[in-house]
């Protein structure tokens, strides 16, 4: 009877062996059959393993940053190795010994398929399981765009006004004198007409709709209210204000430029654009202070967007000439100049400076100006710029 055990043990050992050790195809691994070792010991339980998967994937299965995993496996004898593979977008393998696996960081973009076994103590091994892990850019987060509330907008003071035919605003002082403010808004637009942060000094003109001020006016008997009233309050948060207006200036200067600048010798300034949603153009001050001539070309219905790199700024004696976009399809950005000088000249479009002061005389402005300060007799016409949507760091 001993002789015959040995025998059929030996029998056992034979057809166990062959079947007892991982099998691997290319990237795919499966896990093995019983040892001959589990069959001796009684132990024929598999280990039980799974993962710990960092960050969560979004609601649509997908991953936005880089993932990392970490393998567990769990067995009444103990666990003596994990085992896996990745492959697709990001390939690699490993054995890993004990109950927990980390494995590499999964940053490639794309598809990467990890299948993974454990094996325990006695060598019983769990049926191979795999993980999908869909890794994705991080989607853009948009905003809408609106600068379209305020024909003139400033955080400090507003001097030497003449004519704004839309709103204006201004976180210190305003002082105008023989002076129209908001004649071209609709009869019931009377909110916020005309707001100082501080005082509010104006003589000879007329309003129409309502004005505030936080510090004191010497509106008398010479201004006239064709509409509204005045009262002492301050309804605007002109530093948070200011600080969206910088913050947003920022995000545009650095979205990447998707149209084509071409500066002349002899003072031409070309802009052409070809995408329908959105054209960004980066143009150093320098090319607008020797400007005679500006061009501006676009898809009709798409949004232009002219970063201008310099601490100071001038535009002066020079005209334009828009194809397929107008005055309310173009803003103009200043995300760094502190000073922009402009005489002799008419915007056509939204000015966006929250750092400058803004020098401007003996011409108009079509669409908003929204700047640290500013002071001359520019005259404003409502032409305000198109709400649209921007996706910071990439042009629509």
């Amino acid at each position: 009877m001993k002789g015959q055990s040995i025998f059929s043990a030996a029998v056992l050992a034979l057809s166990l062996v062959g079947c007892g050790v991982p099998e691997t195809s290319g990237s795919e691994a499966r896990a093995p059959q019983q040892s001959l070792r589990a069959s001796l010991s009684g132990d024929t339980a598999a280990p039980v393993s799974s993962t710990t998967v960092q960050p969560s994937a979004s609601p649509e299965g997908e991953y936005y940053g880089n993932v990392s995993i970490t393998i567990t496996a769990t067995d009444d004898s103990g666990v003596d190795s994990i085992t896996w593979t990745m492959s697709g977008a990001q390939s690699g393998n490993g054995t890993v010994a004990g109950s927990t696996a980390n494995v590499p960081v999964i940053a490639e973009l794309g598809v990467t398929t990890l299948t993974f076994y454990a094996q325990d103590v006695a060598g019983n091994y769990e049926t191979a399981q795999t993980l999908r892990i869909n890794r994705v850019p991080p989607p853009q987060q948009c905003t809408t765009i609106s600068l379209s509330d305020f024909n003139l907008f400033v955080t400090g003071d507003y001097t030497g006004g003449h004519d704004v035919r839309g709103k204006v605003a201004a976180g210190g002082n305003i002082d105008m004198t023989h002076f129209s403010v908001g004649a071209d808004l609709a009869a019931d637009d009377l909110d916020n007409v005309l707001v100082a942060g501080g005082a509010l000094n104006i003589s000879n003109g007329g309003i129409f709709g309502n004005a505030h001020y936080g510090e004191s006016t010497t509106a008398n008997g010479t201004t006239t209210f064709y509409r509204g009233a005045l009262s002492q309050d301050v309804p605007l948060n002109f530093a948070w204000r200011g600080f969206e207006l910088s913050m947003l200036s920022m995000d545009l200067a650095y979205t990447g430029a998707n149209g084509r600048t071409t500066v002349t010798n002899w003072g031409g300034v070309f802009l052409q654009g070809n995408q329908a949603r959105m054209n960004v153009f980066d143009v150093d001050a320098s090319a607008f202070s020797r400007a005679v001539y500006l061009s501006i070309s676009a898809p009709a219905g798409s949004m232009v967007v002219v970063n201008v790199w310099g601490e100071t700024a001038q535009f002066a004696n020079f005209g334009h000439s828009y194809s397929g976009v107008d005055q309310r399809s173009i803003l103009f950005n200043f995300p760094y100049t502190s000073t922009l000088n402009a005489f002799n000249y008419g915007f056509w479009g939204t000015v966006l400076a929250p750092m400058a002061h803004v020098n401007f005389n003996n011409g108009s402005f079509d669409g908003g100006i929204y700047a640290a300060s500013f002071s001359g007799n520019a005259e404003g016409h409502i032409n305000p710029l198109r709400d649209f949507e921007f996706c910071g760091g990439t042009p629509l």
